[in-house]
């Protein structure tokens, strides 16, 4: 399963998402500190990169069956070299919003065109293993990008105010070479696996039957995680510490290691039990660093989201998946991964303005709601998937 086209997918990923990784610790301490903005503005900017990535989904689709896979990614990775290159001519906060918007579309064509040739070039029963080894790039990107972003935007003290108060122009350039190598590596991905898809409909929707299950389940999931990275690197900070570069450094090399160890777990566990485990991690991890408000909170938190997000996405997408063809694969996974927005949306959202009004460590008891949402969803399923498959 792991040919060189598939290595090659899967950098290209990894590239992306250094550059999305980038900016989850700098922006908002670019908004915060740079502009004097605060929580809800940090939840917009979140709100408006997931939000154009979901109203952008039928059209996405449309160009994956046009044109074909690469055509997405390499089209989505330059989109963000584009809106990464424009925040270095930000001035004022609401400047940003739109270019966050640029790279939401951009990251959905990219993830989007990547997940369908990750699925159609693994075999029948090996879905959520292909899934965990394309997260391994994803995540790897989210939590290697944050400790680069802080390590070149420098030390940003609390109380400093200015566009002056960090190295922010040369974060931004970093996340566009980034997003660039992104654009030049997709260029080795192949168009189609396979024969071209034969029918293509006239119209697509934005949520295919096949997704909407695993799909809300994971936008909850998303929503929880929102807590972890918009809210850590300023409530670090409002705790006394330096940044939060020394959590996603842990974050990752956690996740880097269940990813790739662990990759075949969901198949032998059941793509259902895999999603409860993961769910309760993922509500472990808010608990602690609402309930315990420290730095020991925020570490055992890491431990409980890395956890929970190793297991969490690929198990879905195996879900969402199954059983599907040639013909409509597209639209299932572009639907699918448009719950991945939608829960930024909807957390960005709420959780911003829960910050605004209560403070950043309400943010966490936000996120251990939409955690508890997603485990009662999930109760009130039935098993809609096939047994646990041993490998």
């Amino acid at each position: 399963m792991v040919t060189p086209r598939f290595l090659l997918v899967t950098a290209a990923t990894l590239a992306y998402y250094l550059c999305v990784g980038i900016l989850i610790p700098t922006l908002p301490v670019f908004i915060k500190n740079g502009f004097g903005s605060g929580e809800a503005m940090i939840g917009a900017a979140g709100v408006v990169f997931s939000g154009s990535a979901v109203l952008f989904r039928p059209l996405l689709t449309w160009i994956g069956n046009r044109w074909g896979r690469r055509t997405m990614m390499v089209t989505g990775a330059l989109v963000a070299t584009a809106a990464a290159l424009g925040l270095t001519l930000v001035n004022q906060a609401w400047q940003i919003l739109p270019l966050r918007a640029l790279m939401g579309v951009g990251e959905a064509a990219l993830f989007v065109g990547a997940a369908i040739l990750v699925v159609e070039l693994s075999p029948e029963n090996r879905k959520a293993e292909a899934a965990s080894y394309l997260s391994v790039a994803v995540f790897g990107g989210l939590s290697i990008g944050p400790i680069i972003g802080e390590l070149v935007m420098g030390d940003v003290a609390e109380s400093a105010r200015g566009l002056s108060a960090g190295r922010f122009d040369s974060v931004f350039i970093a996340a566009a070479c980034a997003a660039l190598l992104a654009a030049l590596v997709s260029l080795t991905a192949p168009a189609f696996v396979g024969e071209r898809p034969e029918r293509l409909r006239r119209k697509v929707s934005w949520f295919h039957k096949r997704s909407i299950l695993p799909g809300l389940i994971l936008a909850v999931g998303m929503a929880s995680w929102t807590a972890f990275t918009s809210f850590v690197p300023t409530f670090s900070k409002s705790i006394g510490l330096n940044g939060s570069a020394q959590f996603f450094t842990l974050y990752s090399i956690l996740c880097l290691f269940l990813r790739l160890f662990g990759a075949k777990t969901p198949e032998r566990l059941g793509l259902r039990r895999s999603v409860w485990m993961a769910m309760t991690f993922l509500l472990c991890g808010v608990t602690s660093v609402a309930v315990l408000g420290n730095e020991f909170g925020i570490w055992l938190g890491t431990i409980f989201f890395a956890l929970g997000i190793s297991f969490f996405y690929p198990s879905l997408l195996a879900m969402a998946v199954e059983g599907s063809d040639a013909n409509e694969r597209v639209e299932v996974v572009a639907s699918f991964t448009s719950f991945f927005e939608i829960g930024g949306v909807i957390g960005g959202l709420t959780l911003g303005i829960v910050g605004q009004l209560f403070g950043e460590r309400a943010t966490f008891v936000g996120g251990m709601v939409f955690a508890t949402l997603g485990l009662l969803l999930l109760a009130r399923t039935r098993q809609k998937t096939a047994p646990a498959i041993a490998v």
